[in-house]
């Protein structure tokens, strides 16, 4: 028997005990909820701590009278947001225009990325052109409107063509006489931006879009919408109530309306629409991106499954495939929505208008008011805002941010340990969905 080696260790004296308590007297486990065995660790924050968390963790900007935030807390690198916002103020001719946008995206980072920063562009580009021959003030709402419509159109079918240019000599069913080998080839070439993998990841991956402009004088508001964000008016009456009013319908299969219009399209297939979902699979009915579900079933059975991929599961797709029989099964087609803030008259008077904001939301926020209708969301969120904007700040003291203030309210509001738990609980999956806000105040 070998000799046995003893350890001695010295008892730790009251201090060091003291401290050891100390470092975990802040913490405590939750169930998150869930009602089985498991316990995650959460640390206690308290003020001013957990708001200096909250600001760190959502990075809330500015940007002209538009406030910003974005969050996912979680940790974990593969789990990190899809979210994407943008605010942007466009000098064109005949004043500066606002351009504002929330993308949630999905299944990888590569279409959010960049449908998020080849948008804004292409509709700036647009919009210049249209107004550099003077439209008259009759035509600018159908005008603008055409444009937010025909740019969202054409960035999709954009994304799918150039996937497809990779293959350009193949008829869909010539693809099944492609050697494997040599698609797999061709689909992983990352050498540039022209390369396969970009242009099969941006087409496989999808994205929402929300996507506003506001015109120089205040008066006009477009809003285009593909997918399941949503945008809310809120606005103050005589009586000094805030009232708040969704604006867009909701893309996805809660939404009676949609899924009736896809099994329309594919009225011999059942399972077009499964589970609320489209062919069982995706939740938003309107996306960006999403190619496998646009194309012939010889994309999905043969081609996309060969891109290598960390984000890219084939057998999850797998049981989805034998559905696609008529594509496609997924609109990109954008609702388009005029408002006018201010009529002609009081435009020209200079008069007062009504305080008004609009809050733009991936459906992050939404998920943190499960149970709620969407018109009591709107309402939710809306006096949630107004109260900030009516309790001015004194002298001195910085303007709260108004995406933030709502923020903080859908994770716990005065709750510090809701709060507290939302922020900094250890968990290597995802506890809450990507959350954006974006709220833009008027006049």
């Amino acid at each position: 028997m070998s000799d046995l080696r003893v350890i001695d260790l010295t008892p730790a004296s009251e201090s060091q005990v003291q401290h050891a308590l100390d470092e975990v007297k802040d913490f405590a486990t939750t169930d998150m909820d869930r009602g089985g065995p498991d316990r995650w660790t959460y640390q206690m924050l308290q003020e001013p701590a957990l708001t200096e968390e909250l600001k760190r963790l959502a990075q809330p900007k500015t940007i002209g009278r538009t406030d910003a935030v974005t969050l996912q807390p979680c940790r974990s690198w593969h789990y990190r947001s899809q979210d994407r916002y943008k605010v942007e103020e466009w000098a064109l001719p005949g004043g500066t225009w606002t351009y504002a946008a929330v993308f949630d995206g999905h299944m990888n980072f590569d279409t959010v990325d960049y449908i998020s920063a080849a948008l804004g562009p292409y509709v700036k580009n647009s919009l210049a052109a249209a107004l550099r021959s003077r439209p008259s003030p009759s035509t600018l709402p159908t005008l603008v409107s055409g444009i937010l419509e025909q740019s969202l159109t054409h960035i999709d079918s954009a994304l799918v063509s150039d996937f497809l240019a990779i293959f350009p000599s193949a008829e869909p069913e010539a693809l099944r006489r492609y050697d494997p080998s040599r698609i797999k080839q061709i689909l992983n070439d990352a050498s540039s931006e022209k390369a396969g993998y970009l242009k099969t990841a941006r087409a496989f991956g999808g994205t929402t879009a929300l996507v506003t402009l506001v015109d120089p004088t205040k008066s006009h508001l477009w809003v285009a919408n593909v997918g399941d964000c949503i945008a809310v008016m809120g606005e103050k009456d005589a009586a000094g109530n805030w009232r708040g009013t969704v604006i867009n319908s909701i893309h996805n299969g809660s939404n009676p309306g949609e899924l009736e219009r896809i099994r329309s399209e594919h009225p011999e297939e059942t399972d077009c629409t499964w589970n609320d979902r489209v062919l069982g699979f995706l939740a938003p009915t309107r996306a960006i991106g999403d190619a496998w579900l646009k194309l012939p079933a010889v994309y999905a059975e043969l081609v996309f499954k060969h891109l290598e991929a960390d984000w890219l599961s084939a057998e999850v797709m797998e049981s989805h495939v034998p559905r696609i029989r008529t594509p496609p099964y997924l609109s990109s087609t954008p609702d388009v929505y005029h408002i006018q803030l201010r009529n002609h008259s009081a435009q020209l008077s200079g008069a007062e208008t009504s305080p008004r904001i609009l809050i733009l939301c991936s459906d992050g926020l939404s998920d943190l008011y499960d149970g709620y209708s969407f018109q009591d969301m709107a309402a939710e969120w809306t006096q949630v805002v107004g109260r900030v904007l009516d309790s001015k700040p004194g002298p001195g003291i910085e303007r709260t941010n108004l995406a933030l203030s709502l923020l903080r309210e859908a994770i716990g509001g005065t709750d510090t340990q809701l709060v507290s738990r939302n922020l900094t609980v250890e968990m290597e999956e995802r506890w809450m969905d990507d959350t954006t806000i974006v709220v833009q105040r008027f006049p």
